[in-house]
């Protein structure tokens, strides 16, 4: 922040700006991609990520300057543009899926373990695998941030391998066989409770 001339306050002012404008990325959600498969929308949230490290990417180069854009113009357009999509093509989507294939009477639970989850990757584990490449690979630190472009670059190459996993999501026609299915087993599960306690009270 100090190469950039960026105080803390102005940092937390730029990230609740980012928070503030991930409203507009629930509006897009809502009006463009409800109804678009999971799995395709994901397919770009893959390519904005991989867009978005190339930014951080060039701003540790510095290029931004050498494109006309200030420190200051090209942190707040990339953070708010990144938040909001993100809320629109990764988060919500996720959701959403989520809210379809998960089995009834179970949604809370499921749903607790879906933030957690969340919350342990971007809060806990994203950070602790950083700073274990920065320490072993890297070695910025407060004193020597001549890495600090590597670091990102790292980041840039580890969101290209994304687009491998995009196979494991399941497609809209999958969940709604999966659920026929679930429901058939459901109601014979069912259907042989009541003939078990049919037979008890004949048996009395």
């Amino acid at each position: 922040m100090n190469v950039v001339g960026l105080n803390k306050f102005m940092f937390a002012m730029i990230q609740l700006i980012g928070q503030i404008f991930s409203v507009v990325g629930v509006v897009i959600y809502g009006a463009f991609l409800r109804k678009v498969e999971v799995r395709w929308v994901l397919f770009w949230n893959c390519v904005i990520t991989v867009i978005s490290n190339f930014f951080n990417y060039a701003f540790a180069k510095r290029w931004n300057l050498d494109w006309g854009f200030s420190d200051m113009e090209f942190i707040i357009f990339s953070d708010v543009i990144t938040n909001a999509l993100n809320t629109a093509f990764q988060l919500l989507p996720l959701l959403s899926m989520f809210a379809k294939i998960i089995p009834k009477n179970i949604e809370g639970t499921m749903f607790a373990f879906l933030t957690g989850a969340w919350n342990l990757d971007q809060s806990v584990l994203a950070p602790m695998m950083g700073s274990l490449i920065n320490a072993q690979f890297v070695g910025v630190n407060k004193d020597d941030q001549s890495g600090y472009s590597t670091l990102c670059l790292i980041s840039l190459i580890c969101s290209i391998f994304n687009f491998a996993l995009l196979p494991l999501v399941a497609l809209r026609k999958d969940i709604r066989k999966a659920n026929r299915e679930r429901k058939i087993q459901q109601d014979i599960l069912d259907k042989e409770s009541l003939e078990r306690k049919a037979q008890r009270l004949i048996k009395r």
